[in-house]
């Protein structure tokens, strides 16, 4: 199976072009020695890199015969990702996706690795920090959070710049507004379907599991491992490489959680609907005096 193909099975192919910069400087930097957090930001988004890792740390925690004499090829675990620094720090946290704080795949830990390394070799030493977090709505169950540099002190003054990246995941804030007047289960169902869409496409999936180690392996235990954290039987499906019919009981089971959770965060069923951003992965870059 072609890396694109992998990239695609696991959801995390992002248009980097697509990359906007919001600067939101708390205060004016004029006056201290604080670095220039939005020209952090639009050299992330436009400087590119190229960066090499495998597939190892995944395959150990699905299956780790695989990594034994006769198993997977060596040369079947390495990748190769390119794209704008803030593509890749998103591309790389959306493989460290939790469920009630568990993770579902260890697949892109090398990612990470190699992604963290490679970006915080073009930042300062100190003074600065990057946050990257994708989440469909604040404070959702299903989220992906990621870091680099040192936090600031609480004693600082703070400035930032935000970055949006596209998620690759379908958009879903203006259908869970319209789903809105129909109640708090209606905006859940909206968000669920989509959050599922975009970790699972199930075209792609398909594929994954239809094809060569060890991305069949690494896709049928990110499909069980979904299952039990949502407490829904998806073996069989996936067995039959029924993405379709996988996906939907994996998204009837993550709706109720939203639905429960989102009745406890939100005044309204409208006001959950608004704060809907499965489409997007937030960059914060945050900077103070050194």
């Amino acid at each position: 199976m072609t890396d694109l193909v992998f990239d695609v099975a696991l959801c995390l192919l992002l248009v980097s072009a697509s990359i906007g910069v919001v600067a939101t400087a708390d205060e004016p930097t004029t006056g201290d020695d604080s670095l220039d957090p939005d020209g952090i930001a639009d050299a992330l988004a436009t400087s590119t890199a190229t960066v090499h890792y495998d597939l190892e740390p995944g395959v150990q925690a699905a299956d780790s015969s695989l990594l034994d004499t006769g198993g997977v090829d060596a040369r079947e675990l390495d990748r190769t990702a390119h794209g704008s620094l803030a593509g890749l720090l998103a591309r790389a946290t959306l493989g460290a996706v939790t469920i009630d704080g568990v993770r579902l795949t260890h697949a892109r830990d090398g990612l990470r690795r190699a992604v963290g390394e490679r970006v915080a070799a073009e930042l300062p030493a100190r003074g600065i920090h990057v946050g990257v977090q994708w989440t469909p709505y604040p404070g959702a169950p299903v989220r992906a959070v990621d870091g680099l540099g040192e936090r600031p002190p609480e004693s600082v003054a703070v400035h930032s710049a935000t970055l949006r990246v596209p998620s690759g995941f379908p958009t879903a804030r203006e259908d869970a507004i319209d789903a809105s007047d129909d109640g708090f289960d209606a905006v859940a169902r909206v968000v669920a379907e989509r959050t599922i869409a975009g970790l699972f496409p199930p075209e792609q999936d398909r594929l994954a599991l239809n094809g060569d180690e060890p991305v069949t392996t690494l896709m049928r235990t990110r499909y069980e491992r979904a299952g039990r954290l949502l407490n829904a039987s998806v073996e069989p499906e996936v067995a039959r490489s029924e993405t379709e019919a996988a996906n939907a009981d994996l998204s009837a089971r993550l709706a109720s959680k939203f639905e429960a959770d989102m009745r406890d965060r939100f005044d309204s069923p409208r006001a959950a609907a608004e704060s809907v951003a499965v489409g997007r992965i937030t960059i914060v870059v945050r900077t103070w005096s050194r």
